[in-house]
């Protein structure tokens, strides 16, 4: 596990960059930018070159955060690099020494074509190839954004919070296609025990746990029909009665999430008859040459929270299936009419051989109908697929939206169809060299990519749009950070006192978190929150504690642990102090320091109070600024006898943002941040 440890002091001004760490080899070219934060520091300039002499600017930008994401600048197969400085009030830092890091080479061929950009749903397209085996996304240009690398990784699915699943290929062996989870970064999250052969999906419970569509076997007859004859001259019976032929089904397979050990098991032996089977013979043509009966094929498998149901796809079956969990009772079987009477629904909406499950939040059921039989089924002149959306209604189902491919699009096997936040439908087919089109509500085509993966030597399994590459990228920040030059950290006022942190969401995801503060004097006790923070968003968080006199200062620790991603797990420490810190070196009791004392509140809406103490006749000038350095108002400007004053900023009709406050005398300068939030 990858945690980061932050830990600020002055004397940590200058210390290292963080992400990419220096000489990286990236597999990706939407890159993360970390670096740790500098005392009193109210932005931070990056930039990103092709030369470690910095003549070859690529890109430079400033940044109030401590993360950046580049989603634009960079390509693959180059030399990359990076450094930042910190900007004060009314200076620089130094450039820190800078890292380096490679990006890899593009994996995919993909172009193209957009329709109405207007319509768009933003993100990048991430999608898995079969026989060629490897993943890749592009974003809305075509240009590929990330891939597998050498891994032979394949992409099944992704979840909100930005896991991704697949298999990855082991040449040799029995089960050459083990699931697992990864991140974008190719670091290996789970992978499963690789005793039975997993297919085409495995996907991750609401308990933890994984599970998978795992191959298993009986013997079974052979139906008698147009191949029987074949199978006769083979030595077979083929009366459809004795048992006599090996037949391949599927279980789905619940593995504990740390032992690895099965603790839950459905199979397709258990449940559907028998007498079920692919009565318009390809597949027991297929049969006849491989002298086995893939009689199921489930291909897809999802799982509802809220019904505690599982749903799957069985391709050979044209069947839906909504399955009771754990009982494992069937719920109700959706599809084609079959001789045991075991479907009960949708007999009428002909769909065969499909791909893929979305459960939609009105209820319905997205799948990708791959339409191998819609000549029988449908009675079209040739096979056509499709996305269908299915409204389920008691027990009654219908096709409530569909979108007919060209017949040039036609996807034999694998593709699916997902519903977009913006109501748009991406649909996926290996027809047409494999392809992922954009399809509003309207059926009118928004966005066309091209993926150039054509049979035998490759096929797209399946595609999603996804929000980014980083589903917790963030940041956080210290907020009223000050320091002289012997000690830095955060003054607190005896007594009830509060300590404020910013988190800053970089990505593109809904980010959970869990936080826990603690210190070694107890100020602060052991307080524990979650929050989520909305993407690309900022959020103050504070905790109160009661200061006492029994010590001068306190090792204050923030954990914050993304709720989904704890790999991403940062620890920030910062030394806490009871009396004033200011720039002035002397060493004279806090009556005799000049000081500005912490804003309050902080956050604040629209006012906000601002407390400083004279300890003799002085000219003082009190002014607010932004993160650019500019002056925004000027609170005080005056001689004024000692003692402790108080002055009050209204915000309103000022920007959502961090500003800086500023006091400064003849012989003291002192800063502090504050957060105005509408």
């Amino acid at each position: 596990m990858k945690i980061f440890i932050l830990i600020f002091s002055i004397s940590s001004a200058f210390s290292d960059l963080i992400t990419p760490e220096d000489g990286a080899t990236l597999n990706h070219i939407h890159v993360l930018f970390e670096w740790k934060q500098i005392p009193e520091a109210i932005s931070y300039d990056i930039q990103i070159s092709e030369d470690e002499n910095f003549s070859l600017i690529v890109y430079e930008t400033t940044d109030s955060s401590l993360a950046y994401i580049d989603r634009n600048n960079l390509n693959w197969q180059t030399t990359y690099y990076w450094r930042i400085r910190a900007n004060f009030i009314n200076q620089n830092s130094d450039w820190y020494a800078p890292f380096s890091f490679t990006t890899t080479q593009a994996l995919s061929s993909s172009s193209i074509d957009y329709l109405d950009e207007s319509q768009y749903q933003d993100g990048i397209t991430v999608f898995g190839a079969f026989f060629n085996y490897f993943s890749a996304a592009i974003d809305q240009t075509g240009k590929e954004m990330w891939n597998s690398g050498a891994n032979n990784f394949v992409y099944y699915s992704s979840n909100p919070f930005g896991n991704i699943f697949g298999c990855n290929l082991l040449s040799g062996a029995e089960n050459n296609l083990p699931g697992m989870e990864i991140s974008f970064q190719n670091e290996v999250i789970w992978e499963e025990p690789n005793d039975e052969f997993l297919h085409h999906d495995i996907i991750k419970l609401p308990n933890g746990n994984y599970l998978g569509i795992v191959e298993t076997n009986s013997l079974g007859p052979i139906p008698v029909g147009g191949w029987t004859a074949s199978f006769q001259n083979l030595g077979f019976q083929a009366d459809g009665v004795s048992i006599e032929f090996p037949w391949v089904g599927d279980k789905l397979v619940e593995w504990d999430k740390d032992t690895k050990d099965v603790i839950w098991t459905w199979s397709t032996f258990d449940h559907f008859s028998m007498l079920d089977y692919d009565q318009f013979g390809g597949t027991w043509t297929e049969a006849y040459l491989s002298l086995h009966y893939d009689w199921t094929h489930v291909n897809a498998v999802i799982f509802d929270e809220s019904e505690s149901a599982i749903y799957i796809s069985t391709r050979h079956l044209s069947r839906i299936t909504k399955i009771d969990y754990p009982s494992g009772e069937i719920v109700w079987n959706l599809g084609h009419e079959m001789p045991s009477g075991q479907v009960n629904m949708g007999t009428e909406i002909g769909f065969s051989f499909q791909h893929s499950l979305q459960k939609l939040e009105n209820g319905n059921i997205l799948t990708f109908d791959n339409g191998n039989l819609s000549p029988e089924f449908r009675g079209t002149d040739q096979p056509i697929s499709r996305a269908i959306e299915i409204g389920i209604n008691d027990n009654t189902a219908s096709i409530a939206w569909s979108y007919d491919l060209p017949p040039n699009l036609f996807g034999f096997a694998s593709g699916n169809a997902q519903k977009l936040e913006n109501g748009n439908v991406l649909i996926t087919t290996v027809g047409g060299g494999g392809r992922s089109l954009e399809i509003n509500s309207q059926g009118e085509l928004i966005w066309e990519g091209l993926y150039n993966l054509s049979l035998p030597d490759g096929a797209v399994y399946r595609a999603h749009r996804i929000p980014g590459l980083y589903p917790a990228a963030y940041s956080v920040l210290i907020n009223d950070f000050m320091g002289d030059n012997d000690n830095g950290g955060v003054f607190f006022p005896p007594g009830s006192s509060s300590i404020s942190f910013s988190i800053v969401n970089e990505g593109s995801y809904h980010l959970p978190l869990l936080l826990q503060i603690s210190d070694e004097e107890s100020w602060f006790g052991s307080q524990t929150l979650e929050i989520t923070l909305e993407p690309n968003s900022t959020q103050s968080i504070s905790f109160n504690g009661n200061i006492t006199n029994t010590t001068n200062f306190s090792s204050i620790q923030l954990l914050v642990e993304p709720i989904y991603h704890p790999n991403k797990t940062k620890i920030v420490s910062v030394l806490g102090y009871n009396n004033p810190l200011s720039n002035d070196n002397s060493k004279n009791t806090v009556s005799d320091k000049f000081s500005l004392s912490t804003p309050f509140p902080n956050p604040f809406n629209a006012n906000v109070s601002i407390p400083f103490f004279l300890p003799r006749f002085q000219h003082a000038l009190l002014q607010v600024y932004n993160t650019n350095g500019q002056i925004i108002e000027t609170l005080v400007n005056q001689n004024l006898p000692s003692g402790t004053y108080q002055n009050n900023w209204n915000a309103t009709g000022q920007s959502t943002g961090i500003y800086i406050i500023k006091l400064t005398t003849s012989n003291f300068i002192e800063m502090q941040k504050i957060l105005y939030l509408k």
